[in-house]
């Protein structure tokens, strides 16, 4: 094959996906009467696990953390920071968790909770 021939034969793999629908990041859910009691504590693991990840890669990146309710939500610019925190929350104080992911999107949320 030469010329055009080569070049429409070609697969361009990026093509296929439209990058404004990629949505990266990601959202942990704190609750429960656990969090009442060690809300510093939890706190202070979710900065450190930002600190951890925005040393390994700049764009990982704690965004906000702020009060719901009777919980705490902490928004990430990356998806698997928000895993990670999940992750540490879990192994450090047990409790119950779960992900959702969106399909075909880059983004999770995370739900922790300890009665």
């Amino acid at each position: 094959m030469t010329g055009s021939a080569a070049k429409s034969s070609r697969r361009h793999y990026e093509d296929f996906r439209d990058p404004d629908k990629v949505e990266e990041g990601g959202v942990v859910r704190i609750s429960g009467a656990f969090l009442l009691d060690h809300e510093d504590e939890i706190l202070n693991l979710v900065k450190e696990e930002g600190k951890l990840a925005e040393a390994r890669n700049p764009k990982a990146k704690v965004s906000s953390i702020t009060k719901a309710g009777n919980g705490i939500v902490v928004e990430t610019s990356s998806h698997n920071l928000a895993l990670k925190i999940g992750k540490a929350l879990s192994h450090a104080y047990k409790g119950e968790h779960t992900y959702k992911f969106l399909k075909g999107e880059k983004f999770v949320e995370v739900i922790w909770q300890r009665d």
